[in-house]
């Protein structure tokens, strides 16, 4: 908690065989500075009915920089689910590029963000999905709340290459939403509190 300047760099390569699974988990939590260097990348490997679950949680200080770039290629009747849930304060600045491709028949993919800003913080979230195969479904949803002089950004991309492929997407950008807000203030909660309230309620 007291870096000021350090850099975390993951390279990683992941190859999950046929019915196997795998449950990653990276938990960030950082002191009040910035000045970090957060940087894991990778490439996955799904096999034939295998299953994967990634979970990346950046809930505590301020980070600096974070830079993912995850690449993930599904086979036949494999699961990739990837959820990424961060907060981000002062002048951080997020970066978040997560792909799924599904090769494999009745292959599945979700890819879920939420994301809060405050401050001066800045994030760019782009979650890519590509069906191309009879029967792969693929899901894109994102989320960012915005408080102060924050910026966000969503760029959900889906492409299907066969007729029988089906790839949703969701995307939505704002302010913690104003009804909620005025329900937990007629309840006795301050505007911070409730404001707080919201805020873990959507990163839990």
């Amino acid at each position: 908690p007291l870096a000021q300047a350090a850099e975390h760099r993951m390279q990683a390569v992941m190859e999950i065989g046929p019915g196997a699974s795998l449950i990653y988990t990276e938990g960030h939590y950082h002191g009040p500075h910035g000045g970090m260097q957060v940087l894991p990348h990778a490439t996955i490997k799904i096999g034939k009915g295998a299953r994967y679950f990634s979970d990346f949680s950046l809930l505590s200080g301020s980070v600096g920089n974070l830079d993912i770039d995850y690449l993930v290629e599904v086979e036949e009747e494999g699961i990739a689910e990837l959820s990424a849930k961060i907060f981000a304060h002062k002048t951080d600045h997020i970066t978040l590029k997560e792909a799924v491709m599904l090769r494999g028949e009745r292959s599945r993919g979700l890819i879920k963000t939420r994301v809060v800003l405050d401050g001066e913080a800045r994030a760019e979230i782009t979650g890519i999905t590509e069906a191309h195969a009879k029967g792969a479904r693929g899901h894109v949803d994102c989320m960012e709340i915005v408080q102060g002089q924050a910026q966000a950004s969503a760029i959900p991309i889906v492409r299907v290459f066969h007729p029988e492929a089906k790839v949703t997407h969701e995307a939505a950008i704002g302010s913690v939403d104003k009804k909620e807000l005025e329900t937990l203030m007629a309840r006795g909660l301050t505007p911070e509190q409730a404001v707080e309230m919201i805020v873990s309620g959507i990163l839990r």
